[in-house]
């Protein structure tokens, strides 16, 4: 038996050095440890991007050779500190087996395990598959659901049947990493006033995940988990009463790629969240709301919904495969606000069939809605059909080196691959010229607040130019 493992958290590092702060607690490797210890398998988280360390950083704060296994969660757009980190770890440590779980090796895995210091990929899912292989960490062959080198080639196990009942999991273990840090740093909600004097308020906050995967298959969108399956309504309270009583938490942040995938499911879930006495906020759907719906929402807490609307132009919600109908829209975004509830509204910019017309259309939607810019210049990402649709077109040639842009790329404004018919440079002035417009239409109907944001933007012009 391993006398102790590590449970790595990897930074969030852009391009630029710059790192976000921690913004949610990773449940993902949460659940991981609460099996570990359902299995009396001793280990340790180390957080690295609570810690905000570089690559060198954290080999020089951590002292790797007390593990026996190294287990490192990442994203797609983590791999470029994930390549150096390990490659790194593995020239100091060769003898210690390195595991990668997530979403980044479960599209990514033949990359990663050519390219970096990683030796086993888990694929998808986790908690079954992990515990499996620390029992046969010199035999991976034994265990469905993950990749490793054989004879230098990539060779993968039978895939691993998903946990079709989710409430038979332990909840994550908050205790892995500093939660305290967490909610600190991660729960200051700005409050926007009309008289141009924001504020700020703390909340108790704590990320939590309904259910596993999306019933819907949108082509821009990376899915971990195939299917749907659902946490019990009442397996879901009994976390949030933990979280309360344990935590003090009065804020639950559904980070589930969709909380609202029907009206009953909804009206039962909120029915139990009335009696909870929490405030909370998730990831819904146009076309999985109406009225009745967003008032038993509000009645239960309900602060912010967050709708994926992409675009407004309906040639590209069909290419994107999106399911929605551009009309319904707007009446639904305003729907929401009359209810008392904050949409939160996610918008692509640059997705193949982007012209001046879509961005005409994208300008009035904003205007119509009443709401500041915001939108990401459309990123492939590994494990979408877009992805897949720019390799075949010759648009990544080259992954290993496109997924080491991936994460200074994902949310600037110059695109790692251009999708339209405009030249790189159009796109950028044509994406400028939006967003000034934008942010024009939503700040002249408030006047201070538009004041303010003149004066800062010259001071940092100022600023930079001395």
């Amino acid at each position: 038996m391993y006398k102790n493992l590590a449970l790595i958290q990897l930074p969030h590092f852009f391009g630029d050095g710059y790192s976000r702060p921690p913004e949610c607690y990773p449940l993902g490797l949460g659940y991981i440890s609460s099996v570990l210890k359902q299995h009396d398998i001793p280990h340790e988280g180390i957080d690295l991007w609570g810690e905000q360390l570089t690559e060198d950083g954290a080999l020089k704060s951590v002292n790797f050779s007390r593990f026996d296994v190294i287990g490192i969660s990442a994203y797609s757009t983590q791999y470029r500190y994930l390549k150096t980190f390990t490659m790194k770890l593995k020239n100091q440590y060769p003898d210690i087996p390195i595991v990668c779980g997530g979403p980044g090796p479960t599209f990514s895995h033949d990359i990663i395990l050519k390219n970096t210091g990683v030796d086993i990929c888990v694929l998808s899912e986790g908690e079954n598959t992990f515990i499996e292989l620390i029992e046969n960490i010199n035999n991976p062959e034994k265990v469905r659901g993950v990749a490793f080198l054989k004879n230098g080639e990539v060779a993968l196990t039978l895939k691993r049947d998903p946990v079709e009942n989710l409430d038979i999991l332990p909840m994550p273990n908050r205790e892995l990493f500093d939660f305290e840090k967490i909610i600190n740093t991660a729960n200051q909600v700005r409050i926007n006033s009309e008289n141009g004097n924001d504020s700020y308020t703390s909340r108790r906050a704590a990320d939590m995940i309904a259910g596993r995967g999306c019933p819907y298959f949108c082509n821009y969108c990376s899915k971990t988990f195939d299917g749907l399956r659902l946490r019990s309504v009442d397996n879901i309270a009994a976390e949030i009463v933990e979280l309360k009583n344990r935590y003090r938490i009065n804020h639950i942040a559904f980070n589930d790629e969709l909380v609202l995938v029907n009206k009953k499911r909804t009206i039962q879930f909120c029915d139990k969240l009335k009696t909870l006495n929490v405030t909370w906020s998730c990831q819904g759907r146009i076309n999985q709301v109406d009225r009745e719906v967003l008032i038993a929402m509000k009645d239960a807490g309900c602060t912010e919904v967050g709708y994926g609307v992409e675009s407004i132009s309906q040639n590209i919600l069909d290419a994107m495969n999106k399911k929605i109908n551009a009309e319904s829209v707007v009446p639904v975004v305003k729907m929401t606000k009359e209810v008392g509830i904050k949409p939160v509204i996610q918008y692509m910019y640059g997705y193949p069939g982007e012209n001046d017309r879509t961005i005409a259309n994208t300008i009035k939607f904003f205007k119509e809605i009443d709401y500041p810019y915001v939108s990401f210049t459309t990123t492939p990402l590994p494990g979408t059909k877009l992805y897949e649709d720019c390799k075949e077109k010759g648009l990544i040639a080259d992954e290993e080196r496109y997924l080491m842009k991936l994460d200074s790329g994902y949310n600037m404004d110059r695109p790692l691959v251009n999708l339209t018919d405009f030249t790189d440079e159009e796109f950028l002035s044509k994406k400028r010229k939006l967003q000034i417009k934008i942010i024009h239409n939503y700040l002249k109907k408030r006047p201070l607040t538009y004041m303010r944001f003149i004066s800062n933007f010259i001071g940092k012009r100022i600023k930079n130019y001395f």
